[in-house]
Parts: C-alpha cells; structure tokens; sequence
C-alpha cells in the first residue's frame, strides 16, 4: 500500500500549517506521515510556516524572520482559509512535536535559501532530541548542504533530499549528504528511479500530488510509493474502491 503523507496536515481542508490541520490528519490512522516546514523567527525559535514571509496565509505581512516568537503568537493563521478558523495562531515546532510523539512520524521541512538561517540545523536537532523523537522526525530540504549539517549533528536523525528535477548522480548525493530518502515532484518519477533508490534501500517518495486521476495513475504504477497530498481522503478513496476497508 502508499504512505499517505498529509502536506501541512490535511491542508485540503483546513489552513495549512496549523494545529487544527494536524489534528486532522492525527485523527485518521491510515496517514503515516505528517509534513510541515518550519522557519526561525527573529528570536531564534523554530515555527511552522511554509512561505518566507507572512502574507499569503496570515493577517501579517513581511519576513517570518522578521518577528519574534510573541509578535508571530499574535496573528490569525486560519481566517484567510476561513472565518471559523480565525483562531489558529502559527505554531512552534515543539508544538507540533508534543502533539504528534508517539502518534505519527513527521517530515520536517527546513526552508532554508542559502544561509538566510545560521543555526537553524541545531536548533531543531536540540528539540528533537530533547523530546526522544529521534525515530519518528524525517528532516528534509531543498538545501541539500543544510542536509549535510544536520546529518552530522545527529546521524540517528534521518535526513532527504527533496528536488524539483531529475538530479544526476543521485546515489553519489545521498552518499554525500548522508540522506537516505528522496522526494521529488511527481512529474519526474520514473519507472527507472525507483528501481534505482529501492536497490539502493532509499525511501523514495513524490509531492505534492492531489489531482484524483494523477494520484490513481501513480498508485497504479508504483503501489507502495510514499504520496505527499493536501487531500489524503482523495487517496483513501483510491485505495480503498468504495469505500469499505478490508
């Protein structure tokens, strides 16, 4: 079968990013996987945000980083999505963690172009390992050298990669990186990849798929594929026909 992983929870549904989301995909035990994206606020603590600044989802505007943690606690992170979530405020990583331990992994995203966040590695490192969640935290990013960093804080923590393309010399990458999962747009997903990252025991999984007819052609062709979605109950339904789980 696919692992359903909720993109910023079941942000199909919900505002993205937001501890009503999460809730959500906690509350269907067929989601293996949580994904969510976290940036630094200007007083250095971890918060969970997609965008590099504030506008798209919240009342706010400007950088993430330009805020502290209390200035971010004070915006409405749902009511964009709509009024009945006007409450949900922007959580923190340790947040998110403390809600999820012992219920769901998570892949935590870290937004990082270039070096906007000095530390961002270690910070979020520290909360993981001071929860005892080095096996249920994935840590991934489109900065493969910020990989790099946290794999050699804590090698028991695992790391991916995430690309857009096709990469060349992918093995030789994770090699260096010391990831062992890839993620990648669905477009670029090829019967040939995946026999290559599954000789290699690399976790291999697509983002960010929520059209019904692409998520039944992917499911199809590679059935136990790791399916990042907005719309989880879109996969279910694929999976499970009418309906009625065996």
């Amino acid at each position: 079968m696919v692992t359903i992983v909720a993109h910023r929870g079941c942000s199909g549904v919900a505002p993205e990013n937001t501890m009503a989301a999460f809730k959500l995909a906690l509350g269907e035990p067929d989601i293996a996987i949580i994904e969510l994206d976290v940036h630094l606020s200007k007083d250095g603590v971890p918060v969970v945000i997609h965008d590099h600044t504030l506008d798209r989802t919240t009342n706010g505007s400007g950088l993430v980083q330009a805020y502290t943690l209390e200035e971010l606690r004070q915006l409405d992170a749902g009511g964009k999505f709509a009024p009945e979530f006007a409450a949900e405020r922007i959580p923190t990583l340790e947040d998110v963690l403390e809600l999820a331990k012992g219920r769901c992994k998570l892949h935590v995203e870290l937004k990082m172009l270039a070096n906007e966040y000095a530390g961002i590695e270690e910070k979020v490192v520290s909360l993981i390992q001071r929860h005892g969640m080095q096996d249920e935290v994935v840590l991934s990013s489109f900065n493969h050298d910020s990989m790099k960093r946290a794999y050699g804080l804590d090698p028991s923590i695992a790391t991916g990669l995430i690309f857009l393309g096709k990469p060349t010399l992918l093995a030789e990458q994770l090699r260096y990186t010391g990831a062992t999962s890839v993620s990648m747009h669905y477009a670029f997903m090829t019967p040939e990849l995946a026999e290559e990252m599954a000789v290699l025991g690399i976790d291999l999984g697509v983002w960010t798929v929520d059209e019904p007819e692409v998520l039944a052609r992917i499911i199809k062709a590679y059935p136990g594929m790791r399916i990042t979605t907005n719309y989880p109950d879109r996969v279910l339904r694929i999976v499970w026909g009418d309906g009625v789980r065996a």
